[in-house]
Order: structure tokens, then sequence, then C-alpha cells
């Protein structure tokens, strides 16, 4: 992805557990690396859910919330593009969802349907273990 050498600008938001996504845990594929790509940002897909009833997102306020304790707060108005990764392609469409249900224009939100499973596969794609470390402007 051209936003992760700086070539292009955009916000890279990883919607798999924060375990997955620190590289503390194995992924489900065998032989993938851990980690998550750099800049990347962390939304686990299941903190979107309604907790009572797993089919329904949460209320827009609540999603705002979300966002905001994840050190998210500004993808829903960013002009910046903003590309939902997960494992393989099918849960970053969560966040797709839910961020135009905040209001975002659909248009400048993208799934990387490579996601997880092309980039950890890869052994020359960067990766970083560990937490996002929070940036001054958020």
């Amino acid at each position: 992805l051209d936003i992760i050498d700086g070539t292009k600008e955009g916000i890279i938001v990883d919607v798999r557990a924060g375990e997955r996504y620190r590289g503390e845990v194995e992924e489900p594929r065998p032989g993938m690396r851990l980690g998550h790509m750099p800049g990347a940002r962390n939304v686990p897909f299941t903190d979107l859910l309604n907790p009572n009833n797993p089919l329904q997102f949460k209320s827009k306020d609540e999603l705002l919330e979300v966002f905001k304790q994840a050190g998210a707060a500004d993808i829903v108005s960013t002009p910046l593009p903003v590309i939902a990764s997960c494992g393989s392609g099918a849960t970053a469409c969560a966040l797709v969802a839910a961020l135009e249900l905040c209001g975002r224009d659909r248009s400048g939100t993208h799934v990387y349907d490579g996601s997880w499973s092309e980039w950890g596969a890869e052994q020359d794609t960067p990766i970083v273990k560990g937490a996002r470390e929070k940036e001054s402007s958020e």
C-alpha cells in the first residue's frame, strides 16, 4: 500500500481482534507472520456490534465512542481515504458499514481485500508487533 511507504496519505484500520493485531496469538492460517501493518489503527469489528444482538451494529453514538476509545475518532470525518483491513477481507466490510452509519461518505472508504492473509504472507512487507503508538493529534 502506498500509504505505508508514504507516497499517499490515508488511514489504515485493522479490524482483527486486538491480540491478533498486536501479534500476541497465532494467526488461524498456518505460517502467517504476526502483527500488523505499520501505522494501522485497531478497531476490532466485534466492538462495532450490539452485544445483545451481534447481527446489529451499535448506535451511532456508541460507534463514535468506540472509534474515540480506539484512537480513531477522526476516521468518520477525515477527507483522507480510509482503508479497512482484517484477516481475509470479509470482516473489514463491517467497518465500512459502521462508518457509513456514522455519516461517512462510503466513496472514501475502501476494503483491502487481500488484508492480512496477503500482507502477512509476504516476506518482504513491513510488519509491526505490539500496540500502535498514539499520535499527538489524536
